[in-house]
């Protein structure tokens, strides 16, 4: 059984800069600081130089508690593996540099974790209505039928089988073998830990729509979700660990 001692929290950064130092000042204002172990930054090695610099003030303001470290593998599942690899926390947590969702979610996250050690607690921007907000109607409706259909494939109830931001054991994450580098990653955080059978919770949350910089994503890596939904499904448990 776990046991919450502080969760180790990774975030991504490319070429974000308000947004990155509003994620990082919230976090550590909102949280008590004994739940904190790390707010690990993690930038790639094209990071624009807004990106950086807020990285390092960051990193002064909050000196012992947040680092800003430059990814060795490729691609946005590397920087996110590279983080939670040097994760010394009982627990890991994923967010966004960008404001995609409401960092509020984040201290109702690790009260939950408190609560449930051995669970995943994850949030959801699809337990409550108007939680989408800057999204495109076909954006939202191609995310909604993409919940259906793994939701379906997987035979859960789980509502956002898609969004990553969630608190997870650091010992689970230590256990699996993880495959992806790229996005598709994102979805191997949620569905590796469903179909190994680990009890999912989820706490509600707003999302919104990518206010500060570019994403990287592509209408290809969106496509290769279904390739890596398909692998995992069909795999054992046994084939999913170390």
């Amino acid at each position: 059984m776990s046991t919450y001692r502080d969760v180790f929290i990774v975030v991504g950064a490319t070429n974000e800069d308000a947004a990155l130092k509003k994620t990082v000042r919230t976090v550590m204002e909102s949280c008590r600081p004994e739940d904190i172990g790390e707010v690990r930054v993690m930038r790639s090695k094209t990071a624009s130089p807004g990106c950086i610099a807020a990285c390092e003030e960051m990193a002064r303001a909050y000196p012992g508690k947040v680092t800003c470290v430059v990814q060795t593998r490729p691609y946005i599942g590397g920087a996110i593996r590279d983080g939670f690899d040097a994760a010394r926390s009982s627990h890991i947590l994923l967010l966004p540099g960008d404001l995609a969702l409401e960092l509020s979610v984040v201290p109702k996250l690790i009260e939950e974790a408190k609560k449930h050690p051995d669970a995943l607690i994850k949030s959801s921007r699809w337990m409550e209505k108007g939680a989408f907000h800057g999204y495109s109607p076909v954006r939202k409706c191609l995310n909604l039928a993409a919940q259906i259909l793994i939701r379906v494939l997987f035979g859960t109830r789980v509502r956002d089988l898609t969004n990553p931001v969630q608190i997870m054991p650091a010992a689970l994450y230590h256990a699996i073998d993880w495959q992806e580098l790229n996005f598709p990653f994102l979805v191997e955080m949620v569905l590796v830990p469903l179909r190994l059978g680990t009890e999912i919770r989820e706490v509600p949350a707003a999302c919104f729509g990518r206010r500060e910089g570019r994403s990287n994503n592509s209408f290809l890596q969106t496509a290769l979700y279904l390739k890596t939904v398909l692998r995992i499904r069909f795999s054992t448990p046994e084939n999913l660990l170390k």
